[in-house]
């Protein structure tokens, strides 16, 4: 993979992570709960390595490395086995995030329960709604590499 490809795919996934915890954060607009991934992912991350809380910053930095490797994944491993244009692709993979964070990140990690039932009776919906709009983005901006 050429550097520049590669600089490509990173700065895709970024921006989609930045998408989708602004929208997340937006949420109420349409009447969803919010969701801070951020200040989850610092909690579930560096909790234990402060006296207090942890600076949220830390989970923004992460969610958007996050972003950036499951961007290189997707566009290097997960892409060419998906159907269709490169825009359902993305969608699909978002929903492949999805499932794999309600049903594995969220109940054993952040304690949250399944589909994060413990956060919000409706949270798994926004959950849905922004990594499916991750997913558009990088399918959108990322290559596939075959």
């Amino acid at each position: 993979m050429q550097f520049d490809t590669f600089m490509l795919i990173v700065l895709a996934g970024a921006l989609a992570a930045y998408v989708h915890l602004v929208c997340a954060l937006w949420a109420p607009a349409i009447k969803l709960p919010s969701l801070d991934f951020s200040a989850a992912l610092t909690r579930a991350t560096f909790e234990d390595s402060f006296g207090g809380d942890p600076p949220w910053l830390l989970g923004f930095v992460c969610v958007h490395l996050n972003g950036a490797v499951l961007a290189l994944l997707y566009a290097t491993a997960i892409a060419p086995l998906l159907p269709g244009p490169p825009l359902l692709r993305g969608i699909l993979w978002g929903m492949i995030l999805w499932l794999a964070a309600m049903l594995l990140f969220v109940p054993m990690v952040l304690r949250d329960g399944i589909f994060a039932s413990k956060r919000h009776p409706r949270a798994w919906i926004t959950a849905a709604l922004v990594h499916g709009l991750y997913g558009m983005v990088v399918g959108w901006l990322c290559p596939i590499l075959e």
